[in-house]
């Protein structure tokens, strides 16, 4: 009888092998640890708020608000990741953050948060910051740690979603504080946007988002005050909750029209009618990934998903409202640095892997016989 042989043992990894591995579990942790797809968002914000006053920022100016916006977004979401500790871990969308696994340890992640004030003051007074900038940055940080500790632990959570929506503000206003001259009206429309952007993000489509797992650990959400309920594995969707959502929506609408109304920006003709044709697209893009959100509340993924897109685009707007205001440069930063980690989103890469997918089963069912 012949002796079956024994397979071979593994070979080793060679060198170059264990440095792409290793390399590749340090850029997954900072992944998930940083929330690293929605990174532009954060560094869009100052941006914006810069171009309401200069339009023209130097390239010392760009990348110091980047610096800035780096610290910024590293603080808000770590330090929220600490305190929501104890809810995050019985949150399957959280299972893979290194607090939740325990490969970092709390006091570690505020430590890093920490480290966070000094790297974005630093820098404030490396760019020359005037004193506004200091109140501005000082505010959006105070804001965002109020939030993340009381918030959804009120009894009125709109109230603290507010809180959180003037941080994100103040750190807009931070972007045009950084700038000489004074405050326009503009800055005021963006900031107004920002504020009602994240009440939007925060209260509607993250409310959703959790609803289960809020409402299971006695969490209190926008979305649950105004009768959400979880059914299955969707969301059971409220006529307050919708006309809370269209008036959001409706103002950013308002907001973004504003300035081509008034024509504060000093657009040409031209210029100023394809801004109102792309702001209309945009809009109208973003409209209808908000209406499939409603559609699909009976299934948490696909309103994830839809979620994920019509924020994602309500954003758009903005940055094509003040495309013809910007210089190229900023512009293009601007672009870069808000499509960049989208591209790496995951709720926004299974939108368009299933939207190729429909495309291509309605091709094939063209091309085959009758």
């Amino acid at each position: 009888m012949t002796a079956t042989p024994a397979s071979a043992p593994p070979a080793p990894l060679t060198r170059l092998q264990r440095l792409a591995s290793w390399l590749g579990g340090v850029v997954t942790f900072w992944y998930v640890f940083t929330r690293f797809p929605v990174i532009g968002v954060s560094a869009l914000m100052p941006l914006l708020g810069a171009a309401t006053v200069n339009p023209h920022p130097s390239a010392a100016q760009i990348f110091g608000l980047l610096g800035v916006a780096l610290a910024f977004h590293n603080f808000a979401y770590v330090f929220n990741d600490v305190i929501d500790l104890p809810v995050d871990r019985t949150e399957p969308l959280r299972a893979e953050c290194p607090l939740v696994q325990g490969t970092v340890k709390p006091r570690q992640a505020l430590a890093f948060a920490g480290l966070m004030l000094p790297l974005a003051f630093g820098l404030t007074a490396w760019l020359g910051g005037p004193l506004r900038a200091y109140l501005a940055l000082s505010a959006g940080f105070v804001l965002m740690a109020s939030y993340d500790v009381w918030g959804k632990r009120t009894r009125f959570p709109p109230l603290t979603d507010l809180v959180q929506a003037l941080g994100w503000g103040a750190y807009t206003l931070y972007g045009a504080a950084m700038m000489p001259g004074p405050f326009t009206r503009l800055t005021a429309v963006v900031v107004a946007f920002v504020i009602v952007y994240i009440l939007m993000v925060n209260g509607v489509h993250g409310s959703l988002r959790d609803l289960k797992n809020d409402r299971d650990c006695g969490m209190r959400s926008t979305a649950l005050l105004l009768g959400a309920r979880p059914r299955g594995d969707g969301v059971i969707l409220s006529r307050p909750l919708a006309a809370y959502t269209l008036v959001l929506q409706a103002s950013l609408i308002a907001l973004t029209v504003f300035p081509l109304a008034t024509n504060d920006l000093a657009y040409p003709p031209r210029a100023r009618a394809l801004t109102a044709v792309a702001v209309l697209a945009i809009t109208l893009a973003s409209l209808h990934w908000l209406q499939t959100a409603a559609r699909r509340s009976a299934h948490r993924g696909s309103l994830i998903v839809a979620g994920a897109l019509h924020i994602a685009l309500v954003l758009f707007g903005l940055i094509a409202l003040l495309a013809g205001w910007m210089a190229p440069g900023l512009l293009a930063t601007m672009m870069v640095t808000y499509v960049a980690p989208l591209l790496l989103h995951r709720e926004i890469l299974e939108a368009a892997r299933l939207k190729a997918g429909r495309l291509l089963a309605a091709a094939r069912a063209r091309q085959s016989p009758a």
